[in-house]
């Protein structure tokens, strides 16, 4: 029985592509790119040309703009943390520095919020409608009572930060971040969009978006795990959130990862090669999957955009659902003995007892988003697979309804 791997939004194989390129650099050519011996001159020359490639494709107009990480966690506090910090070097400790993101992010920016509101930072959480999307009317409304706010107090400084994510991990939902980018610049603060689960996915230049900042991480599509980058335009900087020597120009303290760092640089470029073909093929295959489960499985409904979505309004490889009296955990169980890799939501909340932030922010119900379901689909899905995902998801979903005493 072929195993379906359709939890791709949490974690995708290695390309053998990626894996050759890596190759040399876990073997024989192994020297510290900070060195000046041959071997490290090698290693420095390969790790220039690795982020010469993440900013032709990420549109970056300077290399020296990538800067490396550990992956997507580590961008999002880097710039969360230093940002603040930031905000605090221009205008005193006594400031207060104010940080606007939404309710649907990923744990990786909410929980450092939580972290930097416990150190005096104000958050404001910006909600969303029932598809999961951030309309711009709220972001200015946030940033006009900020302004009023820091008038009022004689201060007029801007908002830190206006932190939005450019897609939805959960439910695939894209928001419109260059509409949101404007806003945030309108009124004098920078932003930065979270676009791990979108970088390899869709189209994304910095510029066209026109963001201060920008978070990645290799492994979403096709890269190594452990390996990330953050995207700081020129003339926007911020403190470092690792000291310690002088790699990443003296930003990013750490012996660089070079076999990692080649490894995501060769993925990007491998998924940016067919990019807007393999859009179009995932998403029809998307929706003929979509269209069967809501058509045959009685009390499952879409979350996210709804179908047929265009390809700026949901990720191609997502179909995400809640389905009436299932326990979520209890299905993807089921779901794995029948040979299908899936998921309840992000993968950083496997475990928890709480629903969905995503879902309950989007206006689910609590009992209703316990019974989420996240298919995420590989990017080289093939119709067997709807076929086989089409056939088992129903007959699991019937299942976990029985063993529950629900039907």
């Amino acid at each position: 029985m072929p195993y379906i791997y359709a939890d791709n939004a949490a974690t995708t194989p290695l390309s053998p592509r990626a894996l050759e390129a890596m190759t040399p650099y876990l073997t024989h050519s192994f020297g510290n790119p900070s060195g000046i011996h041959r071997m490290a001159r090698e290693a420095a020359v390969a790790l220039g040309e690795a982020r010469g490639t993440m900013a032709r494709l990420l549109g970056a107009e300077h290399a020296d703009e990538i800067y490396f990480t550990s992956g997507g966690s580590e961008s999002d506090n880097w710039i969360l943390r230093g940002a603040a910090r930031r905000f605090r070097d221009a205008y005193g400790d006594r400031a207060v520095p104010h940080i606007v993101t939404s309710a649907i992010e990923h744990h990786a920016i909410l929980h450092c919020c939580q972290d930097l509101e416990a150190e005096g930072v104000r958050v404001t959480y910006l909600s969303v409608d029932a598809q999961g999307r951030v309309h711009p009317s709220e972001l200015e409304r946030a940033l006009a009572e900020h302004d009023a706010r820091e008038a009022g107090a004689g201060t007029n400084a801007p908002a830190a930060l206006v932190s939005i994510m450019l897609a939805n991990n959960e439910v695939g939902t894209i928001e419109p971040v260059r509409k949101l980018a404007a806003i945030a610049h309108a009124h004098g603060a920078p932003f930065h969009t979270d676009a791990v689960q979108a970088v390899g996915h869709i189209p994304v230049d910095v510029r066209e978006l026109d963001v201060d900042a920008l978070s990645l991480s290799g492994h979403k599509f096709h890269g190594p795990r452990g390996i990330g980058a953050l995207y700081l335009r020129e003339g926007f900087s911020i403190p470092p959130l690792i000291a310690g020597g002088a790699q990443e120009r003296g930003e990013r303290a750490g012996t660089e990862n070079l076999a990692g760092i080649v490894g995501m640089a060769a993925a990007l470029e491998e998924a940016c090669e067919h990019l807007t073909a393999d859009m179009t093929r995932i998403s029809t295959l998307r929706d003929a999957l979509i269209g069967h489960l809501v058509e045959h499985v009685d009390g499952i409904r879409l979350t996210g955009a709804p179908i047929p979505a265009g390809l700026d309004d949901r990720l191609p490889s997502i179909a995400s659902f809640t389905c009436d009296d299932v326990d979520g955990e209890l299905l993807v169980v089921l779901l794995d003995r029948a040979g299908v890799a899936a998921a309840t939501g992000s993968a950083c909340s496997t475990g928890s007892t709480e629903p969905s932030h995503v879902l309950t922010a989007m206006g689910i119900p609590a009992p209703t988003a316990r019974g989420a379901l996240r298919l995420s689909l590989a990017s080289n899905v093939t119709a067997e697979d709807i076929a086989l995902l089409s056939e088992r998801v129903p007959t699991c979903i019937r299942k976990a309804r029985l063993i529950s005493g629900m039907q």
